[in-house]
């Protein structure tokens, strides 16, 4: 599997430098196409790990990856929650991030380690045009 990480600071700022480093990435594999939805993935991700997973301390852990089929991406955390699909009021602006997860993601799930907590999620490659 063809991969790269990065690791970031457990501060809000990191969110940006995340969308950064998977679209640059993507454009370097020439999947363009799997920009939006990545990005807008990662950003949820790295955003629950700076707010409930880290706390503020340590850093988070990001890599990207490909398979012939899937692109894989991981973010990994020094705290051991997992991450729960909340339920957002209507009127509220957080809570949706896991499930937007869920709903765009071909497959996504968690797991704890020495480390910390890793949610991960993958996508589909897209195929020949």
């Amino acid at each position: 599997m063809a991969g790269s990480a990065v690791s970031l600071p457990a501060s809000p700022r990191s969110v940006a430098a995340a969308r950064r480093f998977a679209g640059r990435l993507l454009a370097e594999w020439g999947l363009d196409d799997l920009a939006d939805d990545t990005v807008l993935l990662l950003s949820e991700l790295v955003t629950n790990a700076v707010v409930h997973g880290c706390g503020g301390v340590g850093d988070v852990e990001l890599s990207l990856g490909r398979t012939s089929a899937h692109l894989l991406a991981r973010v990994t955390d020094t705290g051991g929650r997992a991450p729960l699909c909340g339920q957002a009021a209507a009127d509220s602006e957080n809570g949706r991030g896991m499930w937007l997860v869920e709903q765009l993601a071909d497959g996504w799930g968690h797991h704890a380690s020495g480390a910390g907590t890793t949610v991960w999620f993958t996508l589909p490659l897209p195929g020949p045009r």
